[in-house]
């Protein structure tokens, strides 16, 4: 089954950036370099990728260096992980699906 989400915010750019659709599949396994989306609480929900996966914990990063998170992104639950991103859709390419 695969799902649709919609960036908000510029921490992935320039590869994702904010109103991007992603195409994700529900699932729990991820690996180091996979983007992610990740449920922080009940509340944010955000779009990673995976620095390292260790001891049943794992680590995001923001690809977009610039911006600083004010998020705790290491040891998180992989419980949480809510899907890997499969590909987005972005009007700045002419709305081309680029795959990931």
């Amino acid at each position: 089954m695969f799902d649709v989400a919609k960036v908000a915010g510029i921490s992935m750019a320039p590869l994702l950036m904010d109103g991007d659709l992603l195409l994700f599949r529900k699932r729990k396994n991820c690996a180091a370099g996979d983007i992610v989306l990740y449920q922080v609480n009940s509340e944010l929900l955000v779009v990673k990728r995976v620095d390292e996966v260790k001891n049943g914990a794992i680590n995001l990063i923001s690809d977009n260096r610039w911006v600083e998170s004010s998020l705790a992104l290491s040891g998180l639950s992989l419980d949480r992980v809510i899907g890997v991103v499969l590909a987005s859709l972005s009007k700045r390419r002419n709305f081309k699906f680029q795959i990931h």
